[in-house]
Formats: structure tokens, C-alpha cells, sequence
């Protein structure tokens, strides 16, 4: 295993690391960050599987997930692979992989995770028969400790329209901000639905050009040649879903690929905004790409709140309806980070204004 001072990972108090288990008691002054490699945990084919969820709530102590994920749907593959990079804060090589040993997949149908079971092998994501496949990091002990925590990598085929749901939490508790590391969301070529939770990470999104208007819905086509009429065989547009927990300030763009298709917008930051405040978070849609591009005159005027309606179609199609993009942010504030290995020594953090949204085509040219 390769030491490395890394991002996330957090010092905490004494209390909030003493370990059940027993292990590393290490004074928190002599304690480093360490992680893992990547390491393919598994895989299977993508064409069973119609909801992948990453991440999620705290579950029973030992679920909790903490940590970036990244996503990127990729040519000439036809399976879902799920990687994994654990990472900790120890005294020592030793203590460090000590605790990589207890950090492991879990990866079933099962919408609330427990315990692996040997009766649960049925339910175990790419199982025949199971369409939906939850991810999670499940910690074999009683308490999983703060420090403890693992990057998500997944890789998923090209043009895959299923739907997509990622949650992760920013490696902190209240009120501490030793190593203020941030978990992050990625998600490149996006051709399905997608609803991500965080903290005060950062998102970036590239939707695929090609993602059609009711993703996963075979009459898309039909539908769409129709003039999107109610009834004509699909019923929900494709949805991206983008929030913050309360509280929780996070930069958000979206990437979505082209400027000919029909959208629906909504972006807003909930902070508090006096009249006339110098500080104040952003929320823009990049009109310019696009034939028509009409802002909800009741915003226009509101630096943090944006609404439009883009590529209306008209009759018979109902407004509201295009493909929905929604950013919410519920705060506006200046956030420390820890952004690499070196910011680990530093006795003061970089800060940054986070809650700035936005919508656009092709600003995300590499990710």
C-alpha cells in the first residue's frame, strides 16, 4: 500500500475517532492521511440494470457514505464496473490498512441496507432477474469511524438511459473543520435521468448529445414526431435533479450537450440575500446557444434565481414539459477546502464562494 497525504480526509477530535474495534489509538497530532488503490469491486451487464443508486443516507452506522463519485458512461464496454478507493486518517501503515479491512462493497436490490447475508445472494446486484443495483460502502464493525471513507468510480456503456441516483457527504461533523475535505460529483455523458444529494462539494455534468426527451421510454421517437402530445405513449420528460443539503453551498453546472432539444429550467440558490449585498451567489442559463430561450420574467431581475423555457415546440405540447434541469443550492457562502495532499500541513485553508449555478452548452469541454 502507497502512503499518500490526500483529499477527503478529515482530523477530528479524539472522541469522534476512538475506534469500537479497539484499534489505532493514536494521539490525533500523529495521525496522516492514507488511501488505497483503485480496485475493481465488480461488474456486470449494463442492459438488466434500469436504476443504478451510489451512495445514500445514513444507514444502521456502518453505511455511511463519505467520499466522490464519479461516473462516466464510456464506448465499447456493454457492463456496469463499480471501483472503489478507500481512505482513512492513522497512525500508521498498519492501522491504516487495518481499517482499509473492514471497508467493502455492498451492492444489492435491497433499498435498505443491512448486513451482507448469504440469503440476501438473490438480491445481489447483476443476479438474474434484478433490475435495480444499490452501492454502497459498508463498514464491518460496529461504529463506522468519521475518518473512514471511499471514492466511488463507475463506468457505465454509452447511451445507457437508465436513471441515476448518486448521494455523498462531505467528510466533516459539525463544527469541525481540521482537514475541511469536500466530496465531489462527476458524471460524464449523461443520456438518462439523474438525481444527485451532497453536501458542499462541487458538481460538474456533461449530458450526452444524444440523450432523447423521455429517456428509457421506447415511443421517444413516435412522441416526439407527434409534437410531444399528452397520451402518445410517454409520460415523464428526462429529469436532472441537482440539490444541496440545508445549509449546503455548492458551485453546480450542467453541461447539456446540445441546443436544438427542448428544456425546461429551473436555477436557484436559497441563501439569504439582503438588497443591495455585494455578496450574492449566481444562477445562469447561457441563452446564446439557443434559438429561443425565454426567462421567466419574474426572475430576471434576480441574480440567484433563474427560470426559462427553452425550444418551446408549441401545440400540442404542454409548457413545462421539456427536458427538466434543476440546480438547487440551499446556501450561499464562502467554503474552506482541502484541495490536495499538501493542504494536510496547512495551518489555514483556501476559501472559495460556493453556490454559483449553471446551465450551459459545451462549457465542460473536458472533464
Amino acid at each position: 500500500m502507497t502512503k499518500r497525504l490526500l483529499f477527503p480526509s478529515i482530523l477530528v477530535a479524539t472522541s469522534l475517532l476512538a475506534c469500537t474495534n479497539g484499534d489505532d489509538t493514536t494521539s490525533d497530532e500523529a495521525r496522516v492521511p492514507f488511501q488505497d488503490d483503485w480496485r475493481e469491486e465488480i461488474s456486470g451487464p449494463a442492459a438488466q440494470i434500469r436504476k443504478l443508486v451510489v451512495g445514500g443516507k445514513v444507514a444502521n452506522n456502518n453505511f455511511v457514505n463519505r467520499g466522490n463519485i464519479e461516473v462516466r458512461y464510456v464506448a465499447n464496454t456493454d457492463q456496469i464496473k463499480v471501483e472503489m478507493r478507500r481512505f482513512t486518517i492513522a497512525g500508521s501503515e498498519l492501522d491504516a490498512e487495518g481499517a482499509f479491512s473492514r471497508m467493502h462493497l455492498w451492492a444489492y436490490n435491497i433499498a435498505s441496507p443491512k448486513a451482507p447475508s448469504p440469503d440476501d445472494a438473490d438480491k445481489a446486484c447483476f443476479a438474474d432477474g434484478q433490475t435495480t443495483c444499490y452501492i454502497r460502502s459498508y463498514y464491518d464493525g460496529q461504529l463506522q469511524p468519521v475518518r473512514d471513507g471511499v471514492h466511488f468510480r463507475v463506468t457505465i456503456p454509452a447511451g445507457w438511459d437508465g436513471n441515476l441516483e448518486l448521494t455523498t457527504t462531505d467528510n466533516l461533523e459539525a463544527g469541525i473543520d481540521t482537514y475541511p475535505a469536500r466530496s465531489s460529483i462527476l458524471v460524464d455523458g449523461l443520456a438518462g435521468n439523474l438525481t444527485a444529494e451532497l453536501d458542499s462539494g462541487n458538481v460538474q455534468v456533461r449530458m450526452d448529445p444524444n440523450t432523447k426527451h423521455f429517456s428509457g421510454c421506447a415511443s421517444n421517437d413516435a412522441c416526439i414526431a407527434a409534437g410531444y402530445p399528452i397520451g402518445c405513449g410517454c409520460s415523464e420528460p428526462t429529469n436532472v435533479s441537482i440539490a444541496t443539503r440545508s445549509g449546503q453551498s455548492s458551485n453546480i453546472t450542467v453541461d447539456i450537450g446540445k441546443a436544438d432539444a427542448w428544456y425546461t429550467m429551473l436555477l436557484e440558490n436559497r441563501g439569504s440575500f439582503s438588497a443591495g449585498s455585494s455578496f450574492v451567489c449566481t444562477a445562469d442559463i447561457d441563452c446564446g446557444p439557443f434559438d429561443l430561450c425565454e426567462i421567466d420574467e419574474n426572475f430576471e431581475a434576480l441574480e440567484y434565481h433563474e427560470r426559462a423555457e427553452i425550444n418551446y415546440p408549441g401545440t400540442p405540447a404542454i409548457r413545462g414539459a421539456g427536458m427538466r434541469i434543476t440546480l438547487i443550492s440551499e446556501a450561499c457562502a464562502n467554503i474552506s477546502y482541502a484541495s490536495g495532499p499538501n493542504d494536510f500541513d496547512l495551518d489555514s485553508f483556501p476559501e472559495e464562494k460556493r453556490g454559483d449555478l449553471r446551465a450551459c452548452v459545451g462549457c465542460l469541454a473536458d472533464i
